[in-house]
């Protein structure tokens, strides 16, 4: 019995693409450490799950209901071929597994069209306006907004070509750009979630082509009550030289999972003094750094419900800011759910949590524990 079947048999039972994702992506660090440590035996039948999913797969993109279910079967696709990549090189006879993984790769492209467009348009050494226009007519034909939000993550992947677009281009795709928006703020009480995400990337890349009439809707969009919207319309405009309110500013700053990145942001165009002075602190900024990695789906997925300081230390220079919390969240196994966690935010970077539990390093002393924690965990 192979020791990988427990997972097999969860994933083979599962319809729930994006959680199978992760855990093959975990499943791929093991067998990629212990690659030597598996028999030939094993492979096969870590290839021969693979391969099996790769069909299942093959089969159910089609009759996805919408554009966010088929991009964590996209994820899930990834992570199945990065499986049967790592095991090494497939034997002569294996022509029918090729057939297959170019059938999925082929039937992936066919349904990312608009990402294709993308690629393609930020190949060009200079980009025209009718290369934009082609792949804006894409992306308008799609009505799935999770679908169109693609075009403005493509560009934020590229957004250092941007450079490489005429005026005439980046008019054009201002213009489209600022109806899209006009289109969703319309009725702001009745953004869905999958608009939100539209705006969020949206905001967030307009900032290298805005014009007076992109900047003039941001500033619409920052007053919406969403923190995730107020944000990336704050920091174009911020990056526009564009004034922004001091309950704007409040707001993101009252928010654990905005307010490092609006004190960044702040800095960055030399107006650090708008940040609320009773916030401009080490312990809370470092609290928002761990609380905004956690938020990450590979991770908590969401806040931490309770956070609390644990100690600070020097590490190599550094200084680190050790936290426990506690959450609920289902990334998280019953024996971890509200119970307190260990994570830290270091000021060079090194920010992170393995979900250790407290009670597994505490000492008799708060100041023996915080020493144990950064032994056994950070150094």
């Amino acid at each position: 019995m192979s020791q990988f079947d427990q997972i097999f048999d969860g994933i083979r039972n599962s319809e729930n693409y994006e959680e199978n994702a992760r855990l093959l992506e975990y499943l791929g660090n093991i067998i990629r450490e212990n690659i030597r440590r598996i028999s030939e035996s094993e492979k096969n039948e870590i290839k021969k799950f693979a391969l099996s999913e790769m069909e299942r797969i093959l089969n159910v993109i089609p009759k996805a209901k919408n554009y966010r279910e088929k991009e964590n079967l996209f994820a899930y696709e990834d992570r199945l071929l990065m499986i049967y990549t790592v095991l090494g090189k497939p034997n002569e006879s294996a022509e029918a597994e090729f057939e297959l993984i170019k059938k999925l790769v082929a039937a992936v492209s066919a349904e990312r069209t608009l990402e294709n467009a993308v690629d393609e348009m930020f190949k060009l050494s200079k980009i025209e306006k009718s290369d934009v226009d082609k792949a804006l007519a894409i992306a308008s034909s799609v009505k799935d907004d999770y679908q169109r939000s693609m075009l403005y993550r493509g560009i934020n992947e590229y957004k250092e070509k941007i450079k490489n677009m005429t005026a005439e281009a980046r008019a054009s795709l201002a213009d489209f750009t600022a109806t899209e928006m006009e289109r969703l703020l319309k009725n702001p009480d009745t953004i869905d979630e999958d608009g939100e995400t539209v705006l969020e990337f949206a905001l967030d890349v307009s900032k290298c082509y805005a014009d007076d009439r992109l900047l003039g809707l941001l500033e619409k969009a920052v007053m919406l009550d969403k923190n995730i919207i107020k944000f990336f319309a704050f920091e174009t405009l911020l990056e526009n030289k564009r004034n922004v309110s001091d309950e704007t500013v409040r707001s993101l700053a009252q928010d654990l999972k905005y307010a490092l990145f609006t004190k960044r942001a702040l800095d960055k165009c030399g107006k650090g003094d708008l940040f609320p002075k009773e916030l401009d602190t080490a312990e809370y900024l470092a609290k928002s750094d761990l609380a905004h990695w956690l938020t990450y789906p590979t991770e908590l997925n969401a806040l931490p419900d309770e956070i609390e300081l644990l100690g600070v230390t020097k590490i190599k220079g550094a200084q680190y800011h050790v936290f426990k919390y506690k959450s609920d969240s289902d990334n998280l196994g019953d024996d971890l759910k509200n119970v307190w966690l260990i994570g830290w935010s270091g000021d060079d970077g090194g920010t992170f949590s393995n979900f250790d539990k407290l009670s597994d390093f505490e000492k008799k002393t708060s100041e023996k524990t915080l020493k144990h924690i950064v032994k056994k965990l950070i150094k």
